[in-house]
């Protein structure tokens, strides 16, 4: 063999190399996961009006009344208890009362500041903030196919 076929022999066996790690790269970088099925994030949200539905932006008064009801309808023991939090836990303000807008986490009936950027963490996490409860259901980003490899059609 002669040195310039050994040195290109080298360089394909380098490039190939650097395919295959990229291909590992993709393949595994989870952009299809379901985060149900392993460990992993829930995944992003793009439109949280669309995911949550509009009913989950409501009044401060509107939030705590349905928090009361959850409460009193899980516990009936939890009498005292079914206060509102005072605060929002973002911004660590306390709810105004009244026509406020929150954003109410239907997964568990937490609820945020409109303003105070929850929308951005659930677009990016689908958790709520407070508790991590997963936001479900959601919809789900859809997959490409993955293309069958080459040599899968032939017989060899």
């Amino acid at each position: 063999m002669t040195p310039n076929a050994a040195f290109a022999l080298e360089i394909a066996v380098v490039a190939g190399l650097v395919v295959l790690i990229v291909v590992i790269v993709v393949a595994s970088s989870g952009a299809c996961r379901d985060p149900a099925a392993g460990a992993g994030r829930a995944p992003a949200v793009h439109d949280v009006e669309s995911a949550l539905g509009a009913d989950t932006l409501v009044t401060y008064d509107q939030a705590r009344a349905a928090m009361k009801g959850r409460r009193a309808s899980s516990s009936p023991s939890a009498e005292g208890k079914d206060e509102a939090p005072p605060s929002c836990a973002l911004c660590l303000s306390e709810y105004a009362g009244g026509d406020e807008l929150v954003r109410v986490v239907p997964a568990c009936g937490h609820f945020f500041h409109a303003e105070c950027g929850v929308d951005g963490w659930l677009r990016t996490r689908g958790t709520c903030p407070y508790c991590r409860a997963v936001l479900r259901p959601l919809p789900w980003p859809e997959c490409p196919p993955m293309a069958a490899p080459r040599w899968a059609g032939s017989n060899g």
